[in-house]
């Protein structure tokens, strides 16, 4: 009988705790993954919105392709390639990115002279999927990336 008692006891307590293990809006709640891990990686743009509306759409009228990838180190690149109706070449910048806020933000910073570091919350991080959100400035900017 005491077992059973410590077993359902031990149930409790380790529903308590994997409960409160989910960091992000929309999880996930438990990963074998650290979270710089997760964001490690080459990523691309699978959903789109400004408050609240897909824009997805718009964004890929302008952007054909991008190619994120943010290492383990701290340090990012990123190529974009418009459209052909903006002329289908692509630009390119690199930076550094780092958790802030008790890992709920990541702010980067771009190596060009005079970048403005940029800030975004965390809603989702997975090893296949990164959402993020901006948290300053209008319209809020809800980015889906997925692994390429």
């Amino acid at each position: 009988m005491k077992n059973i008692t410590i077993a359902i006891a031990a149930l409790i307590i380790g529903s308590f705790v994997f409960s409160s293990c989910k960091k992000y809006e929309d999880g996930p709640a438990l990963s074998i993954h650290t979270k710089k891990g997760r964001v490690a990686g080459d990523w691309e743009v699978e959903k789109y919105m400004e408050d609240g509306v897909d824009k997805t759409s718009d964004y890929r009228s302008i952007i054909a392709s991008e190619d994120l990838k943010n290492s383990k180190d701290g340090t990012y690149t990123i190529s974009e390639t418009a459209t052909s109706l903006f002329g289908g070449g692509t630009t390119s910048d690199a930076g550094t990115w780092e958790f802030i806020n008790s890992k709920d933000d990541m702010r980067t910073l771009s190596n060009q002279s005079g970048a403005v570091a940029d800030t975004a919350q965390i809603i989702r991080l997975t090893n296949k999927e990164m959402w993020t959100k901006s948290v300053s400035g209008s319209p809020v900017i809800e980015t889906h990336y997925k692994a390429k």
